[in-house]
């Protein structure tokens, strides 16, 4: 829960850039992003998100999870850059 207080506190922080409703999204007990985020920021050693979203810092409509993870120093990568460090091959 402390690392989920500081996606919030970073969110917060972000107001006179995001949008209100691009925050109340992101921090939405329904979404998953911030609870993923604080997840990994809990354990970032052994942790890293994998997603399909591309930063997009100058967006104001929607918080981003890359931007999330950059601005909180958490590993996200796409799904490729995971089959890769996991040496999956087809």
């Amino acid at each position: 829960m402390a690392a989920y207080g500081q996606v919030i506190a970073w969110a917060m922080s972000r107001g006179g850039h995001y949008l209100p409703n691009a925050l109340n999204e992101f921090l939405d007990a329904d979404e998953a992003d911030a609870f993923l985020v604080a997840y990994c920021l809990a354990d970032p050693v052994d942790n890293f998100i994998v997603t399909h979203e591309v930063s997009e810092p100058n967006r104001q409509n929607k918080v981003k999870i890359p931007d999330a993870c950059v601005a909180l120093n958490v590993s996200y990568m796409n799904t490729i850059g995971m089959f890769r460090q996991l040496r999956e091959t087809f």
